[in-house]
């Protein structure tokens, strides 16, 4: 599993699967480079493994408008949405629509860490 790293279960906001290990993640292991390189390292077959990506993201209810970059602090998780219903949880086609209809800002990590 190659996602689910940081999600609305923490205290701050994270990439939910990022590629490689972000500077400012507490932890270098959470990142999908290092579970994939782990797995090889502990014997895995490397034509076996299969590395999943999320059609969904996890979003986060900030605890200040302010600080809303990675690592800000949360509270939980945020709205729910229309048809996953389920607070910190979105459909990739609900992300969609949000930024399409409801003028969602598409923000890119500048560290090009791909989260």
């Amino acid at each position: 599993m190659a996602y689910d790293y940081h999600g609305q279960w923490d205290k701050h906001t994270g990439h939910l699967a990022p590629m490689y290990a972000h500077p400012e993640d507490d932890d270098v292991t959470f990142n999908a480079n290092f579970t994939i390189q782990y797995w090889a390292s502990q014997g895995a077959d490397r034509r076996k493994l299969v590395m999943g990506m999320p059609m969904y993201g996890q979003s986060f209810s900030l605890a200040s408008k302010e600080e809303n970059e990675l690592n800000a602090p949360t509270y939980g998780g945020g709205e729910a949405g229309e048809e996953t219903r389920a607070r910190g949880f979105l459909a990739y086609y609900e992300i969609c629509e949000r930024i399409l209809k409801k003028g969602w800002e598409v923000v890119k990590d500048p560290d090009g860490r791909i989260g």
